[in-house]
């Protein structure tokens, strides 16, 4: 789980996954009040991460020639794993790195 930067705060699962749903590049801590940001690292982890579903998704449906119900339910298999895997991959940082 992250740690806030500031006041070493570790969040919990629930509170990364809420924050990260904001508008806005920063999310602030539930303790100290202090805007954080993911690490450069972090956001490149989660845009790697975000790719792999749709993929995964038209190369299934297109090698096993499967209906519409099965890749619903691939999609919906591969979204709640993403949930359940993103507050893991998220690091804090005080400053808003540029990507590039």
């Amino acid at each position: 789980m992250p740690h806030c930067e500031n006041c070493k705060n570790e969040w919990s699962w629930g509170t990364t996954l809420r924050k990260s749903f904001t508008l806005g590049e920063g999310m602030e801590c539930p303790e100290c009040g202090k805007t954080q940001y993911l690490t450069k690292k972090s956001r490149k982890r989660m845009g790697i991460a975000n790719f792999f579903p749709p993929v995964i998704l038209l190369g299934s449906a297109w090698l096993f020639d499967l209906n519409i119900v099965s890749v619903l339910a691939v999609a919906l298999f591969l979204f709640a794993v993403f949930m359940l895997t993103y507050p893991q991959m998220a690091e804090l940082s005080n400053e808003n790195e540029p990507m590039w």
